[in-house]
C-alpha cells in the first residue's frame, strides 16, 4: 500500500553553495533555504511567516547549483522528508528533519537572466511555497488540548513508509519516516473525534522548525507540520453505501468497493515512535 511523502519549497539560499564530491564519485550539497509565505489569522488578517529547511541535493544538480546558484538566489524544490538521529557527546539521541529533493527536476533555480525588482510582502502573490503532502498511518491516538488563550490544538504523529532497490545489490529496501503534525481550532477537534491510531490518513499543510526550553533549562527542536488540510481513508461513503437502482442509473452505476486498510488496525503493526519530542514536553 503506497504512502505519500512529498514536500515542495520556493525561497531563497540564505548562503553559497559548497559541493561535496564521495569516494564513488558522486557530488551532494546541502541547501539552506529562507521561505516566506502568507497566512491567515484567526481573525482573517493576512500575516506573514518565516522558515528555514536543509535540503540535500545529490548529482549533476548539485555541480549545477554550484555553478549557477548563489546567496540569494531563488529556488524551487521538490522533495521528500528525512529524519536522521545520532548520539550527541552525552549519549542522547538528537534528531533533525531536512529535505532530500528529488532525482529530477528536485531543484530549478528561478533567477532570470535580467533580475527583476522586489515585490512588496504585502502582495498576496510575492511569499514564497511551503507545501508537504503526506499519507501514512497514525501512529497513536490524539489528544485535544487547549491553549491558555482557549484555542484547541492536537498533536499526532504519522509514519510514511518507503520501498526502493539497491542498485548495487538489486535487494528491495524499506524505511519509515514519522511525522509530527500539529492541527488547530475547528480542525483539531474534528480530527479528535474521527481519527485513531493505526487510521490512514493525508495530511496537507506547512513546514515549520520551533525550538524552546524544558523546565530543566535544555533545549529542544521539532520539526511539525502545521495541517490545513486533514483527510480520514478508507471510510465507507454513506450515500454511495448501497448498489442504486436500474431506474437510477442503469449499466452506469458505479460499483460497489470495498475499503481496504481504512478503520480495522488489525492488520498493521504497532508502530513504536521513539521521537525525543513527546506532547507533554509542548510549551502549551
Amino acid at each position: 500500500m503506497a504512502d505519500i511523502n512529498h514536500i515542495q519549497l520556493i525561497g531563497y539560499l540564505t548562503e553559497d553553495i559548497e559541493v561535496r564530491d564521495l569516494q564513488s564519485g558522486m557530488q551532494v550539497t546541502d541547501l539552506n533555504i529562507q521561505v516566506k509565505s502568507q497566512y491567515l489569522k484567526d481573525g482573517g488578517e493576512k500575516a506573514y511567516s518565516t522558515s528555514f529547511h536543509t535540503v540535500t541535493v545529490w548529482g549533476q544538480s548539485a555541480g549545477f547549483l554550484s555553478q549557477y546558484a548563489r546567496r540569494g538566489s531563488q529556488v524551487y524544490v521538490s522533495g521528500r522528508l528525512k529524519t536522521d538521529s545520532w548520539e550527541d557527546n552525552q549519549g542522547k539521541k538528537r534528531y533533525k528533519t531536512k529535505v532530500v529533493a528529488d532525482a529530477f527536476g528536485g531543484v530549478i533555480l528561478l533567477d532570470p537572466k535580467t533580475p527583476l525588482a522586489p515585490i512588496e510582502e504585502t502582495y498576496s502573490v510575492s511569499g514564497g511555497l511551503n507545501r508537504v503532502d503526506a499519507l501514512g498511518n497514525i501512529t497513536k491516538d490524539l489528544e485535544l488540548r487547549k491553549t491558555p488563550g482557549g484555542r484547541s490544538v492536537v498533536n499526532f504523529s504519522i509514519a510514511t513508509n518507503r520501498t526502493w532497490k539497491d542498485k548495487e545489490s538489486g535487494e528491495k529496501k524499506e524505511e519509515a519516516e514519522f511525522h509530527n503534525i500539529v492541527a488547530w481550532g475547528d480542525l483539531a477537534e474534528d480530527a479528535e473525534k474521527i481519527l485513531k491510531k493505526g487510521h490512514r490518513v493525508f495530511i496537507s499543510g506547512a513546514l515549520t522548525n520551533r525550538s524552546w526550553e524544558t523546565p530543566t533549562g535544555e533545549k529542544r527542536y521539532t520539526t511539525e507540520i502545521i495541517a490545513d488540510e486533514v483527510h480520514a481513508l478508507g471510510h465507507t461513503s454513506e450515500s454511495l453505501a448501497e448498489p442504486r437502482g436500474k431506474d437510477a442509473g442503469g449499466e452506469n452505476d458505479v460499483p460497489r468497493e470495498s475499503s481496504a486498510g481504512g478503520d480495522s488496525s488489525e492488520n498493521i503493526p504497532e508502530i513504536q515512535y521513539t521521537s525525543e519530542i513527546k506532547p507533554e514536553d509542548l510549551p502549551f
